[in-house]
């Protein structure tokens, strides 16, 4: 019997006339021990076998798999393109990890097979005496241990993934139906927004937050404070609205400055926030994190305004919730 160890394919070699005379010749001679030894041996080889096929099957399905993984894309402008990312990393780790465990299992049944095959010629019934070493399979209990336990870890992983994607598609399905909503404000009509409409627009948010609105509009005396608001959990937040054309243009220092000192002397803020349809330089941004004052920059107004994320989510304040807040539309 040949092996093809780079298919994996057992072919049989039919003997010779002459040879089978041979092994007639050969068994009638041989004892009770040298049968028994024989047995035992094709036994071990046929285990090495099976646990060969075992581990290339193995291969194949995790190859196949990774292959499909890799061909799947995180949907770009999501709010959840980053759980999409982590979800796919997560079973790649799993599936890589299994891989590597079957392609040594397979290195390994493939020694065990040349052993046994070179052992074939040797001594077997003296191989197999009571007093004899242990059998070379029986060597490879660990291997096996670890192949099952690969395919298990990679069947969990796989079937995690399925339900990652299908809460996934459930939460892309529920963001469909709020962008069509009135509580979805996109950045476009915010950039086409005046600045007094944009502050209306800011306290429209909070208050889909669930936020009390103290004040909805600043003025020549606002002292910085062009929106006041309070959440939920009784925290006073104070916003400083700066729209600029098109969302082109950047928000600079000397604003945020402004902004800092007032916001908590004269506001009574808890949390201070700057909120722009355009971006900050980044010495506003030093300032900010310095004296800590949340930035609410184009990006994040996106996940505010039109994903309708809460804007404590935003900020990092409070854990994202499960889903995206349909809820404040009502």
């Amino acid at each position: 019997m040949h092996i093809n160890w780079q298919t994996a394919v057992v072919t049989p070699e039919y003997p010779s006339p002459q040879l089978q005379e041979a092994l007639r010749r050969r068994i009638s001679e041989a004892t009770d021990d040298d049968l028994l030894a024989a047995y035992l041996h094709w036994t071990e080889g046929q285990v090495a076998l099976d646990w060969f096929a075992e581990a290339s099957d193995l291969t194949t399905e995790l190859q196949e798999e990774l292959g499909r993984l890799n061909a799947l894309v995180a949907p770009p402008n999501s709010p959840f393109t980053g759980d999409y990312v982590l979800a796919h990393a997560a079973l790649r780790q799993v599936l890589q990890q299994a891989s590597t465990t079957a392609d040594h299992a397979q290195k390994r049944t493939r020694e065990v097979w040349y052993q046994l095959r070179e052992q074939t010629a040797g001594d077997l019934a003296g191989k197999y005496r009571r007093d004899a070493d242990t059998a070379v399979v029986s060597s490879m209990g660990n291997v096996r241990a670890q192949l099952a336990q690969a395919s298990r870890d990679a069947s969990d992983a796989l079937t995690r993934h399925r339900n990652d994607m299908h809460q996934l598609a459930l939460l892309e399905a529920e963001l469909d139906r709020f962008l069509t909503t009135e509580g979805s404000i996109s950045l476009e009509d915010i950039h086409a927004m005046a600045p007094t409409a944009f502050e209306q627009a800011v306290a429209t948010l909070a208050r889909r937050d669930g936020c009390h609105i103290l004040r909805e509009g600043g003025g020549a005396r606002d002292l910085g404070a062009d929106v006041i608001a309070v959440t939920p959990d009784s925290r006073r937040i104070v916003f400083q609205c700066k729209h600029r054309q098109a969302g082109v243009k950047k928000v600079g220092s000397p604003e945020i400055q402004t902004l800092n000192g007032t916001a908590r002397p004269q506001h009574r803020a808890d949390i201070v926030v700057a909120v722009t349809n355009g971006t900050f330089t980044k010495p506003a941004a030093d300032f900010a994190r310095d004296h800590e004052i949340h930035l609410v920059d184009q990006a994040r107004l996106n996940r505010w305004a039109r994903w309708g994320e809460p804007l404590l989510a935003v900020l990092g304040l409070e854990e994202t919730p499960p889903s995206i807040a349909v809820a404040h539309t009502a």
